[in-house]
């Protein structure tokens, strides 16, 4: 028989075999004893975690003629024919490859059968959440009513996915991530069983690659093994960060010396080591992101609390708090969010690496520029307002103006309600006449908002701001290779998604528009000529208030 991996030979056979789901297990034992088995059960959670593995037990579990304390006793009749991988009371169903309505409606019609071993026949639906709407629907009436023979288990990763009426006819049980001494306990098993030296720091940083899934970890371990074994040396700490293609603790902990003592230099040629060593960008960035929040949990919680809550030993936890005391926990903050972001900016850059030094150079930023940085973008903002101006509506400034105008008073009251029809009074801010003269920040402000929707933002960094009249902004774009940009950013969604974006980013409501280089359309022209006259329109009408009423006795309000 060819080699098997790790996570197929140690997958649990048992219910005293699996780790870190102590509750779930506990419950489903107890059903097994006392009998009361549901006909449809529920397992959500992150991959890795042993749902489908749990499914399986408690299969042979339910149908187990002699259970021992809720476990399979894996010698009666039932236990060894359920043993066997062509066994027709347990089938496992992959919703990836079987989600149409057709293959439903044929289950259906199969769990009419009785089982042949066991007093169960258990379904299991893996990845349930990648069943049509039309599937899901010819599987509800079976999932309420089965044939009391039969049992339910779905699982997937996604539960919010399910519709509500088949959430509500399971038994939910949501498997939680693995903890990582947890996961090292499983893995020194194993490391035993094969008589393999390996470091204790190796072992755990496997476990946290693994991010609280059991069956990362195994395939983790396969890979440094089968290194290990090539190179004929132990599992240590230098080979399993050398195929995970991470730093270790010690070049975090001096990189994020270089960045709480502002050294700039030097944290751009820790930088350059460590791509001229071939760490990969993006592990480094969400590496150097893990520390500074421990970094930041330490300084907040102490070391005994952050021992428990990072999962490491005392002496690490006292190293990340002596770190922290060295700066500000709102810096600490600053960084973690510099760096966070570029790890999403890295995934659309063309050349990642400028992304990461971009955040190293602001994370040495003194707190001085921060602060001063802030403080122009906030008189900047003031000024914007002030230069943009404000929705209008009259209001009489005392009742007895009201009766000295008489009739003049309801033709000047009429003039006023006539000028919302082009601009509504609700709208807090209106669009200046004229080209904003800080458009052009207005514009990479909602290019940056577009982040979120990376499929626009992609298309629209390309785009040139070419003018930004009456709140039309005009984005246009190169002849060359702009013209498929354009046709996709004028589909009315895409636009309306881009003008909101904008609009935030303004404070007032803009609309988009998108067009190649040289091109300016009649349609447009006629649109800010509309625009202007409607402008217009409504100082007329304040001007008529003005003269039936006089200047002293009308006061302008912003709304």
């Amino acid at each position: 028989m060819g080699y098997q991996a790790l996570y197929r030979r140690y997958r649990p056979a048992r219910f005293d075999d699996f780790v870190g789901q102590e509750a779930i297990i506990k419950t489903l034992r107890s059903q097994v004893m006392s009998g009361r088995i549901a006909h449809a059960y529920l397992f959500c959670g992150t991959r890795g975690t042993g749902k489908t593995s749990t499914a399986k037990v408690f299969a042979r579990a339910v149908n187990c003629e002699r259970p021992d304390r809720g476990e399979p006793c894996g010698a009666c009749a039932a236990c060894r024919a359920l043993s066997a991988e062509n066994n027709l009371d347990i089938l496992e169903i992959d919703a990836a490859s079987n989600n149409g309505v057709d293959e439903i409606r044929d289950l259906r019609e199969k769990v009419k059968y009785p089982p042949q071993n066991g007093r169960y026949r258990v379904y299991i639906i893996d990845e349930v959440h990648m069943l049509s709407q039309g599937a899901f629907n010819a599987l509800l009436k079976t999932l309420e009513e089965p044939p009391a023979h039969v049992v339910f288990i779905l699982a997937t990763t996604e539960p919010q996915k399910l519709p509500a009426t088949i959430l509500s006819r399971c038994q939910r049980f949501d498997f939680r991530r693995i903890p990582s001494r947890q996961i090292v306990e499983r893995l020194r098993v194993a490391i035993a069983e094969g008589g393999i030296a390996a470091e204790e720091a190796a072992l755990e940083r496997i476990a946290r690659a693994a991010e609280g899934g059991m069956r990362d970890a195994w395939s983790i371990l396969d890979m440094c093994l089968g290194y290990a074994q090539e190179d004929g040396a132990g599992l240590t700490q230098a080979l399993v960060l050398q195929v995970l293609g991470a730093s270790d603790k010690r070049f975090l902990f001096e990189f994020a010396d270089k960045l709480i003592g502002a050294d700039a230099p030097g944290a751009l040629a820790m930088i350059d080591g460590m791509m001229r060593a071939g760490r990969e960008v993006q592990v480094f960035a969400r590496d150097v992101s893990g520390h500074l929040r421990n970094l930041m949990l330490a300084g907040v919680c102490g070391a005994e609390r952050a021992a428990d809550l990072l999962e490491t030993t005392q002496e690490d936890a006292q190293a990340y708090c002596d770190q922290a005391a060295r700066t500000s926990h709102t810096r600490l903050m600053r960084m973690l969010d510099l760096f966070l972001a570029a790890e999403t900016d890295m995934k659309w850059a063309a050349q990642p690496r400028f992304a990461l030094e971009t955040a190293a150079l602001r994370a040495c930023a003194p707190e001085e520029s921060v602060q001063l940085e802030a403080l122009i973008s906030r008189v900047d903002e003031l000024e914007r307002k002030l230069r943009e101006g404000v929705a209008v509506r009259t209001a009489d400034d005392a009742q007895g103006a009201q009766a000295a105008a008489g009739a003049g008073a309801a033709q000047g009251a009429q003039a006023a309600q006539a000028a919302p029809v082009s601009a509504p009074a609700q709208t807090a801010l209106v669009a200046p006449a004229g080209a904003t003269p800080d458009a052009e920040r207005i514009w990479q402000e909602a290019v940056r908002r577009l982040k979120q929707k990376p499929m626009l933002y992609s298309m629209a960094r390309y785009g040139r701001l070419a003018g930004a009249e009456n709140g039309l902004f005009t984005v246009v774009f190169e002849k060359v290779s702009g013209a498929a940009y354009v046709k996709l950013l004028s589909a009315q969604d895409k636009s309306e998604q881009i003008a909101e974006a904008i609009s935030a980013a303004a404070g007032y409501p803009c609309t988009f528009r998108a067009a190649l280089e040289g091109s300016v359309a009649e349609s447009d022209k006629a649109v800010l000529a509309a625009q202007a006259a409607a402008r217009k329109q409504v100082q007329d009408n304040l001007n008529k208030v003005f003269d039936a009423f006089g200047r002293e006795n009308v006061r302008v309000i912003d709304e």
